[in-house]
């Protein structure tokens, strides 16, 4: 695993930050939209706050700040937009206008991005200013977020842990005190596991509400954009500025619902959810089984759930079609490359590669079968039930040593479905660790409603204590 310190963060012109040691907003991206609104804070000095926080950062979770930029943003917020004013980080795996377009590969180290994702241009038209770039693992591979061009990203808990991945620098730099809200993508848990890893709540939407686009990820149809904040407004909020369909993403879907005046108005009482802790054949340490565990039985009282005895069913196994389909993906990439770029990869995309080369293509003939049997699976446990719960993941694994599976997670990639990873306290080593809710399609309405009613109850701190930035 790699050992090199954490990232170099890139500047884009800016000089240094006139922010002083003042901290940035420590509370969500609504409150802070609030603040400007009543003249209690504004927006050049936050951003200032918040370039000076990078500056200090210890994190390793940004790579990219584009500084003068955000200042001619700040200059000129419009308060009557929905996220006005709120500095925000963009994954490097999702496209700035102008910015480096790496993906965390060494090879792909000069490319740069001609113009905005959707769901970044959404968020700019919102209000929201961009001002800097969250690391990702390489090609979004693995479930820890290190790689040969930025280093180890690290927990805001303990510095020693991970943040997971691949979206671990939006979440490190979430809970680590830097912005409000950043974006995440996520293809097999890459937003759900570094948010619970780090305190946050993290939702995996619907298939592709949010658009992909502009170069939609296609194959391996598992990868869908959101945004990663502090609490279930800010979700909400950044949704209904991001949802709906899109030309670019011919598998974007229209959405009529408004996700944050919806909050408080599901209903839930009577709503059926089955426990099931060894779903995937996730193997959880007892402790973060019991905490999670408790959680969702104070859900079950506080939103009026019924818990439903079901068995746990067998879940298809890892496929090498899936496995495969991925990989091409990351040859696309790659092959111009291949073979003089292997000691710059990361050893795990170096295998990738390797087996891409020799893929048989009867693997690929698989795919359709493997994804149909994890749609059925999830399908025919929502026939007996509204909801799933289990834990999201086990606590965050040291930084140095990398990354355990990652159990349940990828089905609600695969099968298309929603699915929360909820903050619900620490597990025995003193980390964060997740309540993890799958719902049936389009119910993402139903899992910001649960995710409200946990945070009204027991809320989780919405920067992590004594967080080094």
């Amino acid at each position: 695993m790699l050992s090199q310190p954490a990232a170099t963060t890139e500047v884009t012109s800016g000089g240094t930050a006139s922010g002083g040691t003042a901290a940035p907003w420590a509370g969500d991206a609504v409150g802070l939209v609030d603040s400007y609104r009543r003249g209690d804070r504004d927006p050049v000095t936050e951003l200032e706050r918040v370039l000076g926080a990078l500056e200090r950062s210890r994190l390793g979770a940004v790579c990219h700040v584009d500084a003068d930029a955000a200042r001619r943003a700040a200059a000129q917020v419009d308060l009557a937009l929905p996220l006005a004013g709120v500095p925000f980080a963009v994954k490097e795996l999702e496209q700035v206008a102008g910015w480096p377009r790496a993906d965390a590969s060494v090879p792909l180290r000069g490319r740069r991005s001609a113009r905005h994702s959707t769901q970044v241009r959404r968020l700019v038209a919102a209000g929201a200013i961009p001002v800097a770039q969250t690391t990702s693992s390489e090609l979004a591979r693995g479930a820890h977020t290190a790689s040969r061009l930025h280093g180890i990203t690290r927990n805001p808990w303990r510095l020693t842990a991970s943040a997971g991945g691949s979206s671990g620098g939006s979440a490190a730099a979430v809970a680590g005190g830097l912005f409000a809200l950043a974006t995440a993508t996520d293809g097999g848990g890459s937003t759900r596991q570094p948010a619970a890893m780090c305190g946050l709540p993290g939702l995996k939407v619907s298939w592709r509400i949010v658009p992909g686009g502009p170069e939609p990820v296609l194959e391996p149809f598992t990868v869908v954009t959101t945004t990663l904040s502090r609490s279930v407004r800010d979700i909400a909020r950044a949704l209904d500025a991001t949802a709906g369909f899109d030309p670019r993403d011919p598998f974007s879907a229209p959405i009529s619902a408004r996700f944050e005046v919806g909050l408080g108005t599901v209903p839930t009482a009577g709503l059926r959810v089955a426990w099931l802790p060894d779903l995937g054949g996730a193997a959880h340490d007892q402790g973060v089984v019991t905490v999670v565990e408790r959680a969702l039985r104070d859900l079950v009282a506080a939103a009026g759930l019924r818990l439903a005895a079901l068995a746990t069913p067998v879940v298809p196994g890892p496929s090498a079609a899936f496995a495969a389909i991925g990989a091409l993906r990351i040859r696309r990439f790659l092959g111009p490359y291949w073979p003089a770029c292997a000691d710059e990869l990361t050893t795990e995309i170096r295998d990738v590669m390797v087996a891409a080369d020799s893929l048989d293509a009867r693997v690929l003939t698989e795919l359709d079968t493997y994804r149909i049997d994890v749609i059925e699976t999830m399908a025919a446990l929502f026939d007996d039930v509204d909801l799933v719960a289990c834990p999201t993941t086990g606590e965050a694994f040291d930084a140095e040593t990398g990354s355990p599976a990652p159990g349940p997670l990828p089905l609600a990639n695969i099968s298309g479905c929603p699915a929360i990873s909820i903050p619900v306290g620490t597990g025995p080593t003193g980390l964060p660790v997740g309540l993890h809710l799958f719902a049936p399609h389009h119910r993402d309405d139903l899992l910001l409603e649960l995710a409200a009613a946990v945070e009204r109850d027991r809320p989780w701190p919405l920067v992590a204590p004594a967080s080094p930035w």
